[in-house]
């Protein structure tokens, strides 16, 4: 395990490299995670929404938490994606985590189920009084249905065992808010949207957990280190790039994962294969990624 200090840097929210039949592929995964630590990442996230968590047999799971842990070897932090759509599965799902050795956990509200506020509140007060690891919140409403309210996320920050939070809202109004209610050295936060990276730093954010730092983590890691640095200029620049590859790939490929799939195999990481009923880019739309990546250089 690392030793987790606060949420910020980059952390790419890994894709889960897959085998025919939805097995984890345990080589594929763990070339991905050289490619990411040797590009200079500052912590790594399995099972995201970009890993395709909802769609994993729980099995599947679990083999790629326990294949990260183990490449990672604790040159990093391991944080393990442990929502479910309810509180008791969610709290299996993170102790299961804690066994395998991941240093924090983050966690979207219940999803399917509707609901308000109140329920958020006791959804993440039990996790972060009945678990063992530091819960990091998680909005991304386009996929929940469940926004997490500005005021409860004020008052979750306070809780001993919450450390952090990654919007994937896209409201960057909200994100701006957040980091004006929440001032808390404690309390790290992230953006999951690559395109609003420079802009979310400028005023105030911590770093992100995203997809395209699969593809391109040197990117992101300057582009961190250029505002940190205060080297505008520069981060903007890296910031078009970014904004260049994913909105480019998504579409080109015929949705976000088919996108991201379809660079990690032209990188000869893994093959495109993602989880049914999503459908893996064709062999038209794997040219077209790879010229568009030829295009940015990165192949």
């Amino acid at each position: 395990m690392a030793e987790f200090k606060r949420l910020e840097g980059i952390m790419p929210a890994l894709a889960t490299p897959l085998k025919e039949g939805e097995t984890v592929d345990e080589a594929g995964l763990r070339r991905l995670l050289r490619w990411v630590l040797d590009g200079g990442v500052h912590g790594v996230v399995v099972l995201g929404s970009a890993g395709e968590f909802a769609a994993l047999a729980d099995v599947e799971k679990r083999k790629a938490i326990e294949i990260v842990v183990s490449e990672v070897a604790g040159q990093v932090p391991v944080i393990a994606g442990t929502g479910e759509p309810g509180t008791n599965r969610a709290l299996a799902m993170t102790r299961m985590a804690a066994k395998l050795g991941v240093d924090a956990a983050m966690v979207v509200p219940p999803y399917y189920n509707p609901l308000n506020q109140a329920g958020v509140l006791k959804h993440y007060h039990t996790l972060a009084t009945e678990t063992e690891l530091p819960i990091i919140l998680y909005n991304i409403p386009g996929c929940t249905k469940v926004t997490l309210d500005l005021g409860v996320v004020q008052e979750l920050a306070g809780e001993e065992g919450i450390i952090g939070i990654k919007d994937s809202g896209g409201n960057f109004g909200y994100f701006q808010r957040l980091v004006e209610m929440v001032k808390l050295d404690s309390f790290g936060i992230v953006t999951g949207s690559d395109h609003l990276l420079f802009a979310s730093m400028t005023v105030g954010g911590d770093g992100s957990i995203g997809p395209g730092a699969n593809i391109a983590p040197q990117w992101f890691v300057k582009l961190w280190e250029a505002v940190k640095e205060a080297r505008f200029d520069e981060a903007w620049e890296l910031e078009r790039q970014i904004m260049s590859l994913g909105g480019n790939l998504y579409r080109l490929a015929g949705g976000f994962h088919a996108g991201l799939k379809a660079a990690l195999a032209l990188l000869g990481i893994c093959q495109p294969v993602v989880t049914s009923p999503m459908r893996a880019p064709t062999d038209a739309q794997m040219k077209q990624v790879e010229a568009k990546l030829r295009e940015l250089q990165l192949l």
